[in-house]
């Protein structure tokens, strides 16, 4: 489980990716999304998240993955 300050990076990385996506801001959700991969694998590396945290939070990068199957960059 996540806590602290590590939870609200998450969080809000997480709440601005959902936010872009249901105003239909694809190239700004789509920075929001790599920034989220971003800050998950940094988060891993510096052990602040555990491997079950890091799974829970890998599914929703596959899910994100889904909705930008079709985005083209």
């Amino acid at each position: 489980m996540l806590f602290g300050k590590t939870k609200k990076i998450v969080e809000d990385k997480e709440a601005e990716l959902k936010l872009n996506l249901s105003n239909n801001y694809k190239d700004a959700a789509y920075k929001s999304f790599q920034e989220f991969i971003s800050i998950i694998k940094d988060l891993r590396n510096d052990g602040k998240i555990s491997d079950k945290d890091f799974e829970k939070l890998s599914s929703r990068v596959e899910e994100y993955k889904r909705k930008f199957r079709n985005y083209i960059n």
